[in-house]
């Protein structure tokens, strides 16, 4: 180590903060200045998919050890925990959500969440108080199976009692507490990475403090790794696997030093810094750590689960847990069904219906509804009605746009790069300021992004739009798909159409 190397290490000695050993072997009286008030991601603490663990500062950098499924498993319970509750009220997890969130399948689901469940209730947690003391206790007093089969339309849940002994860990925090994203969290491939994280986004007030020095076996201690990696070398295969992931998944990156007393390495400093640049592997549902006291509710969330997984099963490209939130359940599982049939009929009269999720998106946005079902000997040929009028016209102009859409992509794909830009250019000089603000959040991608493109194309040059294509009308003339009506159902259906357009 050369001069400036010398200087440099001992700058980072004064600067960096030491932080505080558990030191679990002596009690020291010392009060809890400097402690931070709370530490903040500004993720709202509830809400579907941006759930967080909240908990205080001293049970987030307490002495923890277990496996990883049964971590994220106390992750999910205590993500429906918020500071202002007044009380630890059981958390009920289904399997589905739990073996979505980790990609497990087949009969392995119960046996994982078994697993889980009861290493929960043998582990313990070991939290240093202000004044030195200490206290262990269990992370969950019980553990509660159902399988579902008692009743019709049940989901199996797993059920948790948070451990009472929490409560002033947990609730009604006011100071020195912490606001975790859970899906950065929940990202993390190892235990020991996932609590790196809690116990480096705690002590730097969520990046804040760029420079933490930990003393290395108190830091392993935090990591339930004491007695473990005695050799600094081996240690350092559980920090570059955390600082990997960090960058990968999560809001905070850092690089580490570590600096030997005598012979043996004891303590090791964490630069950190903000990361930009980070995408949550794990993808929140927002029926996740929903409590679900009542037989009703659990009816209720099963069938919310059945719409998001209709609409994903035609394609859909929106939110399909929003999309419900919006429709409602039950309009949401109609109208794709009422579409599954009139795609199959539209394949057998050699109509096809090309995008099956814009067709539902257009039945759902315009209030249309599947007629009531008759039996046979009471239906009767009828009149066509408005709704269905409106459904055909929405059909219409959903493929209408589609092959815009593929004769537009088609031109771009055809553009050169300078062409390209100059139409990103006139994009942004003509397009209204709120209008680029979404295209930009999208990433330059997306439905609106391509339908305001392919508009500037058309009216600038870049793309000839056949005649056909022009309008709807001028489209609906070219392919007659109303030839099989009469003449009033078509009148009727090109009335819904120019309203539509």
């Amino acid at each position: 180590m050369n001069a400036s190397d010398r200087q440099a290490g001992s700058v980072a000695e004064v600067t960096a903060v030491e932080v505080e050993p558990l030191d679990f072997k002596r009690a020291r009286r010392k009060g809890g200045a400097g402690r931070p008030k709370h530490v903040d991601s500004g993720t709202a603490e509830r809400g579907g998919a941006r759930l967080s663990v909240t908990q205080a500062n001293p049970l987030a950098l307490s002495r923890q050890e277990m496996g990883i499924l049964s971590k994220r498993l106390l992750v999910l319970a205590l993500s429906d925990v918020t500071r202002n509750d007044d009380d630890l009220e059981p958390i009920r997890i289904t399997a589905w959500e739990f073996a979505q969130l980790f990609n497990i399948k087949g009969k392995s689901i119960y046996s994982r969440i078994e697993e889980s469940a009861r290493e929960l209730l043998e582990q313990t947690v070991q939290v240093k108080e202000p004044n030195g003391d200490w206290v262990m206790f269990q992370w969950v007093s019980e553990a509660r199976y159902e399988n579902g089969r008692d009743e019709k339309d049940q989901m199996a849940c797993i059920e948790l009692k948070i451990h009472e002994k929490l409560k002033p860990y947990l609730l009604q925090l006011r100071r020195d507490f912490s606001i975790i994203p859970t899906e950065q969290l929940l990202s993390f491939e190892s235990f020991n990475s996932m609590r790196l994280f809690e116990v480096l986004y705690t002590a730097s007030y969520a990046g804040e403090r760029q420079r933490l020095t930990f003393d290395v076996d108190d830091l392993k201690l935090r990591l339930g790794l004491d007695g473990k990696y005695e050799r600094f070398k081996d240690f350092r295969y559980v920090l570059d696997k955390a600082q990997l992931e960090f960058s990968l998944y999560t809001c905070l990156v850092f690089d580490y030093e570590a600096s030997k007393v005598g012979r043996k390495y004891q303590r090791v400093t964490f630069q950190i810094d903000k990361n930009d640049a980070f995408k949550p592997r794990i993808r929140l549902p927002a029926s996740l750590a929903k409590r679900v006291p009542r037989p009703a509710d659990k009816q209720r969330l099963l069938k919310e689960l059945q719409a998001v997984d209709a609409l994903r099963e035609i394609g859909w490209a929106q939110d399909p847990e929003r999309t419900v939130q919006q429709h409602g359940v039950d309009r949401v599982l109609r109208i794709v069904a009422y579409a599954r049939q009139l795609e199959a009929k539209a394949e057998a009269a050699g109509r096809p219906i090309f995008n099956l999720a814009g067709f539902v998106n257009s039945l759902l946005a315009q209030g249309v509804e599947p007629p009531v079902e008759q039996s046979k000997e009471e239906s009767q040929p009828a009149a066509m009605t408005a709704e269905e009028a409106r459904s055909i016209a929405a059909s219409i102009l959903d493929a209408f746009h589609h092959a815009r859409k593929r004769l537009a992509e088609q031109a771009w794909q055809e553009m050169t790069p300078d062409d390209r830009e100059l139409v990103h250019t006139i994009m942004q000089a003509t397009l209204h300021r709120f209008t680029l603000e979404r295209i930009s959040a999208d990433r330059w991608q997306g439905s609106l992004y391509e339908s305001k493109r392919t508009e500037v194309m058309a009216s600038h040059g870049f793309v000839s739009i056949p005649s056909q294509l022009r309008d709807v009308r001028s489209y609906q003339g070219t392919t007659d798909v109303l030839a099989d009506y009469s003449p009033e159902a078509r009148e009727m259906v090109m009335s819904a159409l120019e309203e539509a357009a």
